[in-house]
């Protein structure tokens, strides 16, 4: 005869709330990983034969780090959405409002157009990639839902 099981401990009230926080961290890090990984080989490459204290990037620099930050954005809305699919977008939408003040931050300093940054590139920064985040939430959503394969018995 073996011993009876002890009795379960009851949900704690914090696991509904762990989740979508474990997703929001996953979705920045991977934005912060595709983005600033991409904006520090973009930075080198543009640093190549010039002088780093007279720095004047030249334009396709701009766009590179805008297309990389929406890249990442993309990747971390998808990224949250995937690990709270089945629930809210309430996560998506969190991460988006996080990567919106990230970006408006400069802009509302009053600090954005320094080093001859294009007046274009701030704004372009905050909004995208809010939107990005948004998109890549919405393309997870929408991917079919894969069913398990049954066998011919």
């Amino acid at each position: 005869m073996s011993a009876p099981l002890p009795p379960s401990a009851p949900p704690s009230a914090a696991t509904p709330l762990l989740r979508p926080a474990m997703a929001l961290l996953a979705g920045l890090g991977v934005t912060v990983f595709v983005s600033g990984g991409g904006v520090l080989i973009t930075t080198l490459a543009a640093l190549r034969d010039r002088d780093p204290n007279a720095f004047d990037p030249p334009m396709w620099y701009y766009a590179t780090n805008l297309a990389l930050t929406v890249a990442g954005s993309l990747a971390g809305g998808f990224t949250t959405s995937r690990i709270t699919h089945g629930r809210s977008m309430f996560t998506v939408f969190v991460m988006a409002l996080v990567v919106l003040m990230s970006g408006l931050a400069p802009v509302l300093r009053g600090t954005h157009g320094a080093a001859g940054q294009p007046d274009w590139y701030p704004l372009s920064l905050a909004f995208a990639g809010p939107v990005a985040v948004i998109v890549g939430g919405l393309l997870e959503r929408r991917r079919p839902v894969a069913t398990p394969a049954v066998r011919p018995g």
